[in-house]
């Protein structure tokens, strides 16, 4: 990837071309610490642009039902069944938790996902709200596929975490976060789905070669029934405000015992828990958090390192291996200087 929009300040707006290139950030207790942007070609990128964030929607997911049970709207401990008392539920999910979902350990994996699924889910008239009550039914109906308390990396479980923040507060999954998370940690440049068209176009790899997508297109992007499990777009600027809110010290989303429980596994040996997995001590909360995501057009690395009180991230418009590699290089470039824990 060529270095030549290296930047660290303002950059103009209104290029006629469609940018590219990769964006990172460090963050510290204070907030935004420090942003990298590097462009391909030339290409300038605004510091409003947004960046998909793929599979790191997870920890904002967890991180407004957390909130929730601050306010007195969700709870610990919670089954399943109880999340959703009017949907009939199969015998086995009878005693599952939250937290077991929150930790991918509840037998859900994404067994039913596949092309077709996604086809058919971009083509329902129904709201996201709708179709993820639909998909709670089909879920629950039947008995988890998987072994409960083991590890199953599935979006499902997010899904239904989702579901469930919209039984308790009687909005969307969307309304909630723009309220209760982007609001609250002063988040303005952040949504849904792909991002506006003015910014950076996810990109598809196409041989040797990246396709932008227009982010109009339904394909620039997973149906909205999945986003509480993948779906958010945010700057970069907005993206180290959140990943600051889990520093001690930092902007306040939760109290620090929620915190401490969102973090904390179902399992102690599970090693993931509230949208993160988990290095370091097995005493909770673990002092190191990671995560990747991608929707196979964009690609974003997170590391918070909570004992040495920073953060940082890498977020790029280029999915798969690729964007990986991409991210990692910028990762290593602005890496945290304290050791391990």
């Amino acid at each position: 990837m060529g270095a030549a929009g290296a930047a660290l300040s303002t950059i103009a707006r209104g290029a006629n071309v469609t940018p590219s290139g990769v964006v990172g950030l460090t963050c510290s207790m204070a907030g935004v610490s420090g942003i990298i942007s590097q462009g391909e070609d030339g290409a300038v990128l605004d510091p409003s642009f947004r960046w998909h964030i793929g599979s790191n929607t997870k920890a904002m997911t967890a991180a407004l039902y957390a909130r929730m049970v601050d306010l007195g709207r969700c709870r610990w401990a919670a089954s399943v069944p109880s999340l959703f008392p009017t949907i009939a539920s199969h015998p086995a999910w009878a005693d599952i938790r939250i937290e077991e979902l929150l930790s991918h350990s509840a037998g859900l994996t994404d067994t039913f996902i596949d092309g077709r699924w996604l086809d058919a889910r971009r083509a329902d008239a129904k709201s996201a709200r709708e179709q993820r009550r639909d998909l709670v039914e089909r879920v629950l109906g039947v008995a988890p596929p998987e072994s409960r308390g083991v590890y199953r990396y599935g979006n499902l479980n997010y899904v239904m975490v989702g579901a469930a923040i919209e039984q308790a507060i009687s909005v969307t999954w969307e309304e909630g976060m723009q309220s209760e998370v982007f609001a609250t940690l002063r988040i303005a440049e952040a949504g849904f789905g792909a991002p506006p068209r003015t910014g950076p176009w996810g990109r598809e790899a196409s041989g040797s070669k990246l396709k932008p997508i227009d982010p109009s297109l339904g394909e620039a992007d997973n149906p909205a029934v999945l986003w509480p499990s993948g779906g958010v777009h945010i700057s970069a600027s907005g993206y180290a405000q959140f990943l600051a809110s889990y520093l001690h010290g930092g902007p306040s989303l939760v109290r620090p015992t929620t915190l401490k429980h969102l973090l904390t596994p179902a399992e102690p040996d599970l090693g993931y828990a509230g949208g993160w997995s988990l290095d370091g001590p097995s005493a909770s909360p673990a002092s190191r958090l990671t995560h990747d995501g991608s929707n196979t057009l964009w690609f974003a690395s997170a590391i918070i390192d909570r004992k040495s009180g920073r953060g940082c991230a890498a977020l790029t418009n280029c999915g798969g291996e690729r964007g990986a590699a991409i991210t990692q290089r910028i990762i290593k470039r602005i890496s945290l200087t304290s050791p391990r824990a």
